[in-house]
């Protein structure tokens, strides 16, 4: 019997729409996406001034766009691994020893602040949801990093 195939839900469609156009952005010749599941993508990003300091984030959305923004973690591009400190810059509100960022752009951010649901920190998912979180962590890592964690 043949395996029944899956539609794609409206947050996957949506999803696939967003990568395809954050992948065409002009900005994107400093990224390299990739799929890695139906809400999620890894992207390879550096910070301005440091071409060979190359790192890995993944993006992972429950809901796409949904009501908050993605859990946003750097891989160990050896292993895959999510939990290797080592694998995270040093950058405003990142936090390698913890593996996560501090920020209203991340679900992690939240997770800590839920406070921030009601305030005016709240995550205003209009947009490319792909490419605005991508391009506030290039921003951060443009402006505010100072090497690779070594702890």
């Amino acid at each position: 019997m043949a395996e029944a195939t899956r539609s794609p839900s409206l947050a996957m469609m949506n999803f696939d729409d967003d990568l395809l156009a954050a992948s065409g952005a002009p900005d994107a010749a400093r990224w390299t996406f990739e799929r890695r599941g139906d809400l999620e993508v890894w992207v390879t990003v550096s910070p301005l001034g440091h071409p060979a300091d190359l790192y890995v984030v993944r993006l992972f959305w429950r809901d796409y766009p949904g009501g908050l923004p993605p859990s946003v973690k750097f891989v160990d591009s050896a292993t895959g691994r999510l939990d290797v400190a080592k694998a995270w810059p040093k950058a405003n509100g990142f936090r390698p020893a913890s593996f996560d960022i501090c920020a209203n752009w991340t679900a992690e951010g939240f997770a800590l602040h839920p406070e921030w649901t009601r305030t005016e920190h709240r995550w205003r998912a209009t947009g490319n949801m792909i490419l605005k979180v991508v391009r506030i962590l290039q921003t951060e890592l443009d402006t505010s990093y100072t090497g690779r964690f070594d702890g």
